[in-house]
């Protein structure tokens, strides 16, 4: 694999070729023949936290010129995701939301397979309102009533599971894994169940059932501490205020909630432009990442196919692209990545490009780009555009790094997810020619590029066998170069 990466070093840095980089796509990827027109889903191609919403929000922004109305989908995850979004001068860390709600005309459904806790998700509303000066969210917002509950349960006894293995008397876990897990025992609670004539009921077999497993470790459930989207810890509490909390979040719910399908199944035999963000990244995803830290949820394209039932058909998406931070790659959680980077130019990466989690406010660790790994995923997620964030997180005095191969035992060897295996490795480099990024926050066509920059991004699409779609170089919605 080192060769074909090598190969294509030389063609780029020695050759001259572009690949394109510096012009626009020879061919509109949103009237692809055989694909649905103006449909896009874009995934994080990497470890998570790769700017995803910016990228929706922008082609959400984009349809919307050209049409009357966009159709917005988020099929997986919950309130573990943050999308950091630039609204005018102000900013906004989405989490349950689709970044399409800030858009007059545009329907934002949250899907089957999300875990909604409904709290927080009432808190980010506010939130929204707060933004927009008290004004109501300016696009349609529709909650499916087959979407799962992730509640103060899930994360009572998430957190149990934590202190009980490590001692930990923090709880600042979401309580994603638990809601999964409860469609996998066939107990899953789902929105329509808070406005069933038996809520009551439901609930309180439900709160029973968790009382019981955290009982199990030791605990008591009404007494473990959870967090709130605001930062703030409340207890549990028992049934009675257990389920008066969730009566009072679900009648400000209520106006949202409804049977989706239909409509999603009528839109994708329209022509409405449809956008699907996912959360999280393929390399989280349970299926393909680095055990323990991955999600419980499918953060790839075909996530969209079951969580809308098989009426949206990702083989047939205009556009599936992966979204990337072009200089380097940030990571969250105990896993340790061959390409780990030097902590002074990790520090100033962390500071300048605010590398600290939306959802958690945790600093992310920091390492090189990685070939194999990124390679790895896009093959397995069936990738075949990039969207790179960050590109002005570059210094002209600084080389960039890019980790070509892995070596073990003197031999080259493929990437893995394992993080045994990974301990085993040795990551090899290339090292870039960089450019002054603060001097890219003003380009607004590739062709005012500086010539290393799109050397960069040449080498980066082609390597990863993809097409550019679309590189930001900065935080606000005009602050993106367009292949399109």
């Amino acid at each position: 694999m080192a060769n074909d990466f090598l190969s294509v070093y030389n063609s780029v840095y020695k050759e001259g070729q572009l690949f394109g980089a510096d012009q626009k796509l020879d061919h509109d990827p949103f009237t692809k023949a055989g694909r649905r027109a103006n449909s896009i889903a874009v995934v994080g191609g990497a470890l998570g936290d790769e700017g995803k919403g910016r990228i929706t929000d922008e082609l959400t922004a984009l349809f919307l010129q050209e049409h009357q109305s966009a159709f917005h989908y988020r099929d997986n995850g919950g309130a573990n995701a943050g999308h950091t979004i630039a609204f005018g001068d102000k900013k906004i860390a989405l989490h349950q939301l689709g970044s399409g709600v800030l858009q007059k005309g545009c329907t934002v459904v949250l899907g089957k397979e999300m875990v909604i806790h409904p709290q927080d998700l009432v808190l980010e509303i506010k939130e929204v309102e707060k933004v927009l000066d008290g004004q109501k969210m300016p696009a349609k917002l529709i909650i499916d009533e087959m979407a799962l509950l992730c509640l103060d349960t899930h994360r009572a006894f998430e957190a149990v599971l934590k202190m009980k293995a490590t001692g930990s008397k923090a709880a600042t876990g979401r309580g994603i894994s638990p809601a999964y897990a409860d469609v996998i025992y066939r107990n899953p609670l789902r929105m329509r169940d808070l406005f069933a004539l038996d809520w009551q009921e439901r609930v309180a077999a439900h709160f029973s059932h968790y009382q019981m497993l955290c009982q199990g470790f030791g605990f008591e459930l009404a007494e473990v501490q959870v967090p709130r989207l605001d930062g703030s810890s409340v207890e549990v509490g028992d049934l009675a205020s257990f389920s008066q909390a969730l009566a009072v979040a679900k009648e400000t719910l209520k106006p949202f909630v409804s049977e989706a399908q239909a409509l999603i199944e009528q839109t994708w035999q329209g022509q409405t432009p449809m956008v699907f963000e996912k959360a999280q990244a393929l390399g989280i995803d349970p299926r393909y990442g680095v055990y323990p830290d991955v999600t419980a949820s499918n953060c790839g394209f075909d996530g969209i196919y079951s969580s809308t039932e098989g009426a949206v058909d990702d083989q047939l998406l205009a556009v599936k692209a992966a979204t990337i931070k072009a200089t380097y790659t940030s990571s969250v959680g105990t896993r340790v990545l061959p390409t780990m980077m030097e902590e002074a130019l990790a520090k100033r990466i962390r500071e300048d490009a605010n590398e600290y989690g939306a959802t958690t406010k945790r600093p992310r660790d920091i390492a090189y780009i990685d070939l194999p790994m990124l390679s790895y995923l896009f093959r397995v997620g069936r990738v075949e555009y990039l969207t790179l964030t960050h590109l002005d997180i570059a210094y002209e005095e600084v080389p960039i790094k890019v980790c070509v191969a892995y070596e073990k035992d003197g031999q080259e060897v493929p990437y893995r997810p394992d993080q045994e295996y990974l301990n085993q490795v040795t990551a090899k480099y290339i090292e870039l020619p960089s450019f002054d990024g603060q001097k890219l926050t003003e380009v607004k066509k590739m062709s005012d590029l500086p010539k290393e920059a799109l050397q960069f991004v040449a080498f980066l699409t082609k390597s990863l066998q993809v097409q550019p779609l679309l590189v930001s170089v900065g935080p606000k919605r005009d602050q993106t170069i367009k292949y399109y």
